[in-house]
């Protein structure tokens, strides 16, 4: 039942990756060409990653706080963000969640320019794809945040639930999400 309700959440932030039909959802475009960010986007990242390999999950709360609306985390809504990603990253100090946070924006982004509203920008682009339907290239990119089993269990679902970042055009970190 909980990866039921995991994978609905997972499909409004990352509804493409599980239309229906194809022809109804435009690709993303991919690119890792940093300088195409808008500057509050490239601004975000580097804050994010700066934070992160500071070593001390404390680094990401004066981020989340100096937002209006803190980033998704889970989708359980904890009152206590960085207590939520300290007790899900495996050392349990939150360091290997701040490596994952690296790795993850370390990746090409996706986005789909948006007709109205801002648009979002993902990371890693993978999110934004079938699993399905990898090319090599990309399943070497898979390969460096997940290992044979977690890549084999994301094509049998057929959906992107591991970690993902959503930073929208105006620098609004949104989410830090994985659906388990």
């Amino acid at each position: 039942m909980h990866r039921l309700f995991a994978l609905a959440a997972t499909a409004l932030l990352a509804t493409p990756a599980l239309a229906q039909d194809a022809d109804a959802w435009p690709l993303p475009e991919i690119s890792s060409d940093l300088s195409i960010l808008p500057e509050p986007v490239r601004a975000k990242r580097e804050a994010l990653i700066e934070a992160a390999r500071s070593g001390d999950i404390e680094a990401l709360r004066p981020i989340m706080e100096a937002q209006e609306t803190p980033p998704t985390v889970s989708y359980g809504a904890p009152d206590d963000g960085i207590a939520y990603l300290k007790g899900a990253s495996e050392d349990g100090e939150g360091r290997q969640i701040l490596g994952l946070l690296v790795d993850l924006l370390d990746q090409p982004f996706a986005f789909f320019p948006a007709s109205e509203g801002e648009t979002y920008y993902v990371w890693p682009y993978l999110a934004q794809l079938d699993p399905t339907t990898l090319t090599p290239g990309q399943t070497v990119d898979a390969y460096r945040l997940l290992n044979t089993e977690q890549l084999q269990e994301l094509k049998d679902l057929e959906a992107w639930y591991f970690w993902r970042v959503f930073i929208s055009e105006s620098g609004e970190w949104s989410a830090f999400v994985a659906s388990d």
